[in-house]
C-alpha cells in the first residue's frame, strides 16, 4: 500500500471519528450541560448542604446635638440623616468588617470551633489551619452590614449554623459596636481634657509669676498702691493751695491799712512761704524726673496690675473650659440606638434552594444555547 493511500485512509478515519464525536456531543449535550450540573446541585442541597440561620438587627448612631432645636434643618425635617451621624455610621460599618472586630469577637465566640462544625457542607466549612486572610474573608461572608443613607440606619445581619449562635453573634456585634462608638467619642474628649489641663497649668504658672512680680514691686518700693498715694498727695496739694490763696487774700487786706514791716504782715508772709514750701515738697513727690515719683510708679504699677488681671481672667477661662470638658468626657457623646434588636430565627435562610435551582438552571440553559450555537456554526463550516 502506497504512502498516499495510507494518508487518505487516516484522514478519512479522523473525519469519521470527529463527525461521530460531534454527533454524540449534540445528542447528549442537554445531559452534559443541564441535567448533570442540576443533578450535582440537587445532590449537594439534599445531602451535603448545612442549613444556615440569620439574625438581623437595625441600629443608628446618635449624638445629643442631633435632637437639639438648634441643629434642626430642612433636610432633617424631610427625613435626611445628620451628616455627623452618617460619618459615624460609616466608621462603624468599616470597623464591623475589620480584622480588629473579628479578633474581639473570636475571643468571645470562638469562631474556629463553631464554624468548623459544618457537617458534610464542604463549601462552607472553615478549616482549622486557615490563614488570617482566609479567616477574615470567611467572617465577612457570614456578616452583612448595609447603611441606608436616607434613614441613617445600619442593618446588621449575622449567620450561623444554629439559631442560637446567629442571635448570639449579632448581640456580640452590637455590644462591641457600642463600645467602639463610646471609645471613639471619649478618646476625643480625653485628648481635649488633657489639653485643657495643660493650659490650666500654664495659666496658673503665669498668674503666680505676675502676682509675685506685683508683691515684689510693692515690697521694693515700700508702697501698697502708688496710684492711691498719688491721688492722696494731689488732694493734699490742692488743699494747701486753697489755704495759701486764703492767706494771700488776707495779706492783701492787711496791706491796705498796715505797713510792710508790721508784725502781722511779716507773720502772714512767713505762713505763706511755709505753705508754698510744703506745696513744692508734695508736688515733687508726685511729678518730677526720676523712677521713684508717684506718677511713674503708678504707671508701672498699673501695667503690673493689668498683667495680673489678664492672667487671672485667662486662669478663670481655663478653669471653666476644663470643667466643661470634664462634663463632656463623663457623659456619652454618642449613643448606639438599637432600633430593632436581634431575634432568634426559627427558619433557616440559607441555602435558598429555590433561588439556587432557578439560577443554576438559567445559567445551564444559557450555556446550553451557547454551545448549541457553536456546534451549529462548526457543522455549517464543515459542509
Amino acid at each position: 500500500m502506497s504512502t498516499h493511500k495510507v494518508k487518505l485512509l487516516a484522514s478519512s478515519l479522523r473525519a469519521r471519528t470527529a463527525k461521530f464525536n460531534l454527533a454524540w456531543i449534540q445528542q447528549h449535550l442537554a445531559w452534559i450541560v443541564i441535567a448533570a450540573p442540576m443533578a450535582l446541585l440537587v445532590i449537594y442541597l439534599v445531602i451535603f448542604s448545612q442549613p444556615r440561620y440569620m439574625s438581623e438587627s437595625k441600629v443608628a448612631v446618635k449624638r445629643p446635638s442631633d435632637i437639639e432645636g438648634a441643629s434642626l434643618n430642612v433636610g432633617l425635617l424631610l427625613g435626611a440623616s445628620n451628616p455627623s451621624s452618617t460619618e459615624d455610621s460609616l466608621y462603624l460599618k468599616e470597623y464591623i468588617n475589620s480584622a480588629d472586630m473579628l479578633k474581639v469577637l473570636d475571643k468571645q465566640l470562638n469562631f474556629h470551633d463553631v464554624w468548623s462544625h459544618s457537617g458534610l457542607d464542604f463549601i462552607h466549612h472553615l478549616s482549622k489551619d486557615t490563614t488570617a486572610e482566609q479567616f477574615l474573608n470567611y467572617y465577612r461572608d457570614r456578616i452583612s452590614v448595609v447603611f441606608d443613607d436616607k434613614t441613617g440606619l445600619l442593618t446588621i445581619q449575622t449567620q450561623g449554623f444554629t439559631p442560637e449562635f446567629s442571635q448570639q453573634f449579632n448581640k456580640a456585634v452590637l455590644k462591641e459596636s457600642e463600645r467602639f462608638i463610646n471609645e471613639l467619642s471619649h478618646k476625643i474628649a480625653r485628648e481635649q481634657l488633657n489639653f485643657a489641663q495643660e493650659e490650666l497649668q500654664q495659666a496658673r504658672i503665669r498668674l503666680d509669676k505676675s502676682k509675685a512680680e506685683l508683691l515684689a514691686y510693692q515690697n521694693q518700693n515700700n508702697i501698697l498702691d502708688p496710684e492711691a498715694s498719688a491721688t492722696a498727695a494731689t488732694s493734699l496739694v490742692m488743699t494747701l493751695q486753697g489755704k495759701k490763696v486764703e492767706l494771700e487774700a488776707e495779706l492783701r487786706n492787711l496791706l491796705s491799712y498796715l505797713r510792710e514791716d508790721a508784725p502781722q504782715v511779716i507773720s502772714l508772709r512767713n505762713s505763706i512761704k511755709a505753705l508754698q514750701a510744703q506745696i513744692d515738697t508734695e508736688q515733687s513727690k508726685i511729678t518730677a524726673p526720676g523712677d521713684k515719683k508717684l506718677n511713674s510708679m503708678a504707671a508701672d504699677f498699673d501695667e503690673i496690675k493689668a498683667r495680673v488681671a489678664f492672667d487671672t481672667e485667662i486662669y478663670t477661662m481655663a478653669i471653666k473650659a476644663i470643667e466643661k470638658t470634664r462634663l463632656e468626657a463623663a457623659r456619652k457623646l454618642k449613643v448606639l440606638s438599637v432600633i430593632s434588636s436581634p431575634q432568634r430565627p426559627e427558619e433557616s435562610s440559607f441555602p435558598n434552594s429555590g433561588y439556587l435551582l432557578a439560577s443554576w438552571l438559567l445559567v445551564c440553559c444559557l450555556l446550553f444555547g451557547t454551545i448549541k450555537l457553536l456546534l451549529a456554526v462548526i457543522e455549517d463550516h464543515k459542509d
